[in-house]
């Protein structure tokens, strides 16, 4: 358990408008009072995974979220402000604790724990909205650790402008100063591997991110791709159909995923590639815990994490491959 002596000013302003917020939503007798408590992390909410690369001269410990789908009030608009309470209510009810909570909970982990990195795989605001977008800035100034972002759909769309050129222009630039400036791809270097953020929010990988990921590829080290939208696998997209009604995976079209136009073809094929040096894929979107391995004449284990609106996150351990031997 951590501590959230952090919280408490913010608790303290919004939780009385959240709960007025609910009651006029109609949804304080769906969710009973003892769940309305600040957002707890312990290990129960983490899955932990062991990714082995060779030559590696020490561990390396990464924390990993997901779709944490963070929302607040926000009058900016009509439009913007009865979107934001229904979405608040909708992830208030599915969740213990508002998604707002369980990020600032694990800013406060990450600031405790001191992983080399955390990795950040798209939809952790629900909207662009103005109090998302300022609420995210105010966590990562907060955070004491390098972080990488990749961008989900709900980072910078609407329902009325989804994929729109208003939000290419307006909404996706509100990201990018938590991107390095670049919301196609951009990357952290460390000692001796390279995790690199790129974007596939609109279900095919950013066109402008291809040449970038062919010259990060080209330096050798072990790379960790972090993505939104996962890969195809069989097993993942079975697990998918269970819950989705639409395909929400890239590639394997003939079995029922997205077919990747020729970018995306490129980039999943040198991601796969014998001599790729892509050690592994994290990637989030479903809203649940995944792995498996992708197909190509590498096999690379894809690792998709469970959301963070749940409370939900993950730990990625990368060790020597004669270590995970052993």
């Amino acid at each position: 358990m951590i501590s959230y002596k952090h919280l408490k000013p913010f608790l303290s302003k919004t939780i009385p408008s959240l709960l007025l917020l609910c009651a006029l939503c109609g949804c304080a007798s769906s969710r009973p009072e003892d769940t309305a408590v600040p957002a707890a992390i312990d290990s129960a909410d983490i899955d932990t995974y062991t990714i082995a690369v060779p030559g590696l001269s020490r561990d390396y410990n990464l924390l990993f979220l997901t779709d944490s789908h963070i929302v607040l009030p926000d009058e900016t608009t009509d439009e913007i402000r009865d979107y934001s309470a229904s979405r608040l209510e909708h992830f208030t009810m599915e969740g213990p604790a508002p998604s707002s909570e369980f990020f600032a909970a694990w800013m406060d982990y990450a600031n405790q724990t001191r992983p080399d990195a955390l990795l950040l795989a798209g939809d952790i605001i629900d909207s662009p909205s103005p109090a998302n977008v300022e609420y995210l800035a105010s966590a990562f100034e907060k955070l004491e650790i390098p972080y990488l972002y990749a961008m989900g759909n709900h980072d910078w769309t609407y329902p009325w402008e989804y994929m729109s050129e208003t939000g290419e222009n307006e909404f996706r630039p509100l990201l990018a100063p938590f991107m390095q400036g670049n919301t196609a791809i951009h990357s952290l270097e460390l000692e001796e591997l390279i995790l690199v953020a790129v974007d596939n929010s609109n279900n095919q990988i950013h066109p402008d991110a291809l040449e970038e990921y062919k010259d990060i590829l080209s330096i050798g080290k072990p790379v960790i791709l972090l993505l939104h939208v996962p890969f195809y696998t069989e097993s993942l997209l079975a697990e998918t159909s269970k819950v989705w009604p639409n395909s929400v995976v890239l590639g394997g079209g003939v079995h029922g995923g997205f077919y990747p136009n020729d970018v995306s073809a490129q980039f999943m094929s040198l991601t796969t590639a014998a001599d790729s040096p892509v050690a592994a894929v994290l990637a989030g979107h479903v809203h649940f815990s995944h792995e498996s391995m992708l197909d190509g004449e590498k096999q690379i284990p894809q690792i998709v994490g469970d959301a963070g609106y749940k409370g939900k996150g993950t730990a990625i351990h990368i060790v020597d491959a004669s270590d995970a031997r052993q």
